[in-house]
């Protein structure tokens, strides 16, 4: 039984109503449906706009044996970045608009009997739908180039608020609707975990490693370290993004793309470390890429990841490419209706117990 057969089995289906505690929404379509839930395009039924305004919701059937809601991982997330922004904003700071924008905003949430829901943003097509959209399946050096710099600004600020995403790929990032179609968006907090905590001196500090921990991600996008099963911090996400760059940039893509058994892509990236032009394929900006990788493959579990480095190689590697990484992207020429996935593209799927 699929995911929405068995929300359907609740009553969450197309045509019906949902009820929170200020509003209610009718759902239009099914968007997409992952390993936790599903996510519905519904309208606001209450609204006094002359155009009812359209939201994602999001849905998590209540199980016994799972222990927290993943509902409540993703709005603890958003909450935190939210309060920043609030603070920022308070503080006349220019953060929000460089970092904060990269995160949707919370609209309602509910839980029910059998059920949570949480109302969010709508956003446009992901990464991976607007790659394969392309004639060659990547995107432009500038596009790409680009998006990227957004992809890894939005894991900064996630890294600030002291969480961890642990599965960046394309299909968790998204480009926004309308006025917002050149901001990226960052999805799917389904296993992020919190990686610092407060100390006797209330500072947040990392956490102490674990001996040994699950794989959890995506076996094309993952870091060797979750490969090992050794714990994950920053540097793991930095390499996730990174590879998510290669993937949105390189012709020929990864050079594991086609396997999915851990063991074979583990050996593969491994082998990357001590190759890793066999990343390039040629592209013009190979020199800086490269830089990029060793920097990240040199840090450990407790480094800080020093962002405006890897900031400034892109910005010498648009450069190198001669272009422009302020240009408008390639879908900003056409109009964009379709709407984020939960899931994965194909071949994408998260491992996530």
């Amino acid at each position: 039984m699929s995911e929405e057969d068995d929300l359907e089995s609740l009553g969450v289906k197309s045509g019906a109503v949902l009820q929170s505690g200020k509003t209610k929404y009718v759902i239009i379509k099914l968007l997409g449906e992952g390993g936790f839930g599903a996510v519905f395009l519904v309208q606001d039924m209450v609204s006094r706009e002359r155009e009812r305004p359209s939201f994602a919701l999001k849905v998590e059937k209540k199980l016994d044996h799972r222990r927290h809601s993943k509902l409540k991982m993703e709005i603890a997330i958003l909450k935190a970045v939210g309060t920043i922004k609030h603070n920022e904003q308070q503080q006349k700071k220019d953060k929000p608009e460089r970092f904060l924008r990269h995160f949707t905003e919370i609209i309602d949430r509910a839980k029910k009997d059998r059920y949570f829901f949480l109302v969010m943003q709508l956003v446009g097509k992901s990464l991976a739908d607007l790659k394969y959209e392309r004639r060659e399946r990547v995107l432009s050096l500038g596009t790409g180039l680009s998006v990227s710099h957004q992809c890894l600004e939005a894991v900064q600020c996630l890294h600030e608020v002291g969480y961890l995403h642990r599965d960046l790929k394309p299909a968790n990032y998204a480009c926004g609707l309308k006025d917002k179609s050149h901001n990226i968006y960052i999805l799917d907090f389904g296993i992020a975990r919190m990686y610092k905590k407060k100390n006797d001196l209330g500072l947040m500090e990392i956490k102490t490693p674990r001996d040994s921990v699950l794989f959890k991600g995506t076996v094309r996008f993952a870091s060797l370290a979750c490969h090992r099963n050794v714990e994950m911090g920053p540097k793991d996400d930095c390499e996730s993004w990174f590879y998510l760059l290669i993937d949105l940039l390189v012709p020929k893509g990864l050079p594991w793309r086609r396997e999915n058994d851990k063991i074979i892509v583990q050996k593969i990236k491994e082998t990357a470390r001590k190759s890793p032009e066999m990343l390039f394929n040629k592209i013009k900006c190979e020199e800086e890429l490269t830089k990029v990788f060793t920097y990240l493959n040199n840090l450990e579990y407790t480094d800080s990841v020093d962002y405006e480095y890897i900031y400034q190689l892109l910005e010498e590697a648009g450069k190198t490419c001669a272009v422009d990484l302020s240009a408008p992207y390639e879908w900003e020429i056409q109009t964009t209706t379709t709407h984020a996935p939960i899931s994965g593209a194909p071949g994408q799927e998260s491992i996530k117990k």
